[in-house]
Formats: structure tokens, C-alpha cells, sequence
């Protein structure tokens, strides 16, 4: 990938290459742009501090580093960090007397620089803009070539929102799905310690004054961010072993040893399907496996044969899958049980999730079971049965 840098600038890092490492070996050895994400659990806790220093450093060594977009979030060591990059101004969007400030994403595909800065990667565009997300901006530039370093805080992922919601009774309205974080060549963790972001909060790094005691007293409160940092470590080492398995660095019979696959069995019209498909997919993403959505089409099912209703239910079930991460399977068949086992065999399986059944436990003996016959003929698969009581929310 060509760097926009004097040839001096060039042939310094020519001779410099040994010592590079990290992302600058992604922008020198890929076709398509790279994509670096700095993780926190909490606003404050320094993850636009060390992406623009990280873009300060790759500066120095003749990277052409531009700033899309940074949050103005008024912190006078941030800003000072901008001083000396290239800003591309945002765009305007919105009503003409109070408009919003938007990435523009034409500008800098006409720029075309090497390396580019988008804080907020989980923010929702300006209605009327070309694309919903700023994630989907960010595509774009990395299909164009451009290498995007951004920042995500853990309950902007959709796996995690609703549980965030439940616990801390904050509404998470900014989500992406969880396939964009699976996207990133590279994440970081930032991680501080609770007292020492409440401490930063208290000294005004972070709000101004008027805001503080609000902070301190809602949403910053001990408990919440004690979840909250138990979230992103858990996001932070799931992504480490993706990592390791990605690079290849465990033998086949290893890597299989290590792996803990998981599939999410979906019938046309699951018990709380919902609940089902999140806690499949959280367990995946914690152990950093790969989620199999798989779904049986028994001969009744048939596109042209399914009840219209049951098809709508069933096809809104296998998009939430695919938002949260899992790989989508169609089979078809009669015998579901004996398919489920032969795919839990071959794709080496090891947590397999079922919804309760609605039938009772004599009808279960009479007409034959699904799970029951899984449990019987599968081998080596831990089977996670799934209920969900009135009171439960997303746990």
C-alpha cells in the first residue's frame, strides 16, 4: 500500500522495517484498509486520547494521517492532540438553524489519504444522510483502500445493549452489530480503574463542572461500571482468542481442543426465541467461537407451503442471529434430531441450545422429542436448555 510521504520520509522506513510492527504491518500488507478499534467501558476512560496518539505517532514516521472525525468533547488534552493533523470539516446536516456535524465521508474518499481517524464508531447519522451508520461510512472507506482507526464503548454492541439496559436501567440507543467488531484487524482495550475514572470525573476532565455531581450520581455510579469493565474484559480477551486462532498459531487437534462451538437449534417457532438466539450468541462471543444459527425445514415448512405468519416470526429470528453475530444454516429434512447431531459432529460443536418445549412431559415419551433424542445420540455437546421466567429480562 503506497504511503503519502516524501521519499526521504519513505526510505526511513524502508530501512526502519524490522522495527515495525502492530498496525503498521496491516496498512503495509493489505489490499483493503485496516481497521483498528480503541474498546472502553466508559466514556473517559482514554480511548480518543490514545487513538489520536497513535495518529500523532504514525505522522512521525510519514504515514498520511487525517482526522474524519473527533467528537468536540471540549477536554483540552484531546484537542491538543489535533493540533498538527489534518482535519477534513465535517459536513452539515439537518435543520439550517441548528445543524449537526456529520463525518464526511466524500470528502475524505476524495482525499484519499493513508490512514484516517473516526471517533464513535456505534453513532447513528443525521436523518437524511446517505447511510444510517457510522459504521457503514466506515466501510466504505475501508473498501476504498483507507485504513480506519475508531472508538466503541462495550454496551454498543448489540449482544450487550439489552443486558446493559436491564441492569443499569439506561436506555442504549447507539448499536451496531456484533459483526462489526468481529470485522477490526486489530482491538484495543483501554482500561482504567473505577476510582481512577471517578477521580477523573471529579476533577472535570471529563464534563464540565455543572455536570459532575449528575455523573458521579447515575450513570458513573461504582456498580454500574463494575459491570460495565466486566463486559469489555470479557469482549477484550474473546478477542485475543480469536486472534490466536486466526493466526494459526494451534495445531489442527488443538485448535479443535481449545474451540467451543456453539449452535443455536431453531425451530420455525422456538420458545422465546429471542432470549434463545442472545443467550447462544453471548456465550460464543465470550469463549471467542464461532455461533451456527441452524435451522431444520422440515417438508411442511416449505416456503410456498408455511404458514405466513410462522415464516415472518421465523425469518425476523435468523436476522437477529446474523445481527449478533452467528452464521446462518438452512437444512432440510424429516428427521431433525439426526441432522442436528451430524452437524453438531462434523462442525465440531460443543454448546448446543434449545428452547424449552411447549409440551408436556408425556407428550415429550409419546410423539418423540427433538432434545431428547440430541441428548441421546450426540456426543461430547454440553446442551444448554433455555426458559425464560415472566419477570426475566436479558441476563
Amino acid at each position: 500500500m503506497a504511503l503519502h510521504s516524501t521519499a526521504q520520509k519513505n526510505k526511513s522506513l524502508q530501512n526502519k522495517g524490522d522495527h515495525r510492527g502492530g498496525f503498521e504491518e496491516l496498512l503495509e500488507r493489505k489490499n483493503k484498509g485496516s481497521l483498528k478499534i480503541y474498546l472502553g467501558y466508559a466514556a473517559g476512560v482514554g480511548k480518543t486520547f490514545a487513538m489520536l496518539s497513535e495518529a500523532q505517532r504514525l505522522q512521525k514516521q510519514g504515514y498520511d494521517v487525517v482526522v474524519g472525525y473527533v467528537e468536540p468533547h471540549a477536554r483540552p488534552e484531546t484537542a491538543a492532540l489535533v493540533e498538527g493533523l489534518e482535519v477534513i470539516p465535517p459536513r452539515k446536516s439537518g435543520p439550517a438553524e441548528r445543524p449537526a456535524l456529520e463525518m464526511d465521508r466524500a470528502a475524505i474518499l476524495a482525499r484519499k489519504p493513508n490512514v484516517v481517524i473516526v471517533d464513535e464508531l456505534a453513532h447513528t447519522n443525521q436523518a437524511g444522510s446517505e447511510l444510517e451508520k457510522r459504521y457503514q461510512d466506515v466501510y466504505d472507506l475501508l473498501d476504498h483502500g483507507i485504513n480506519v482507526i475508531s472508538t466503541l464503548n462495550v454496551q454498543h454492541l448489540e449482544s450487550i445493549a439489552e443486558k446493559v439496559d436491564s441492569a443499569l436501567s439506561v436506555p442504549v440507543t447507539e448499536r451496531i452489530p456484533d459483526f462489526v467488531l468481529q470485522r477490526a484487524d486489530q482491538i484495543v482495550h483501554i482500561d482504567v480503574s473505577i476510582e481512577d475514572l471517578r477521580e477523573r470525573i471529579r476533577s472535570g476532565k471529563i464534563y464540565s463542572k455543572d455536570k459532575i455531581d449528575q455523573a458521579l450520581t447515575h450513570f458513573f455510579l461504582p456498580e454500574n461500571l463494575s459491570l460495565l469493565r466486566k463486559l469489555a474484559l470479557q469482549e477484550a480477551a474473546g478477542d485475543q482468542r480469536r486472534r490466536i486462532q486466526i493466526d494459526g498459531l494451534l495445531s489442527k487437534h488443538a485448535q479443535h481442543e481449545a474451540n467451543e462451538a456453539v449452535m443455536i437449534a431453531l425451530s420455525s417457532d422456538p420458545t422465546h426465541a429471542e432470549h434463545l438466539i442472545r443467550k447462544g450468541t453471548k456465550l460464543a462471543a465470550q469463549v471467542a467461537s464461532q455461533c451456527y444459527a441452524v435451522y431444520v425445514q422440515r417438508p411442511q415448512e416449505r416456503p410456498e407451503v408455511i404458514d405466513p405468519g410462522l415464516q415472518r416470526r421465523l425469518l425476523e429470528n435468523l436476522n437477529l442471529a446474523k445481527k449478533l453475530g452467528a452464521e446462518v444454516v438452512r437444512l432440510e429434512g424429516t428427521h431433525v434430531s439426526d441432522l442436528l447431531v451430524q452437524f453438531a459432529t462434523t462442525h465440531y460443536i460443543k454448546h448446543a441450545f434449545f428452547g424449552k418445549t411447549r409440551k408436556t412431559p408425556f407428550q415429550d415419551r409419546l410423539w418423540g422429542s427433538v432434545l431428547l433424542e440430541f441428548l441421546h445420540d450426540s456426543v461430547a455437546v454440553d446442551v444448554h436448555i433455555v426458559c425464560r421466567t415472566e419477570d426475566e429480562k436479558y441476563s
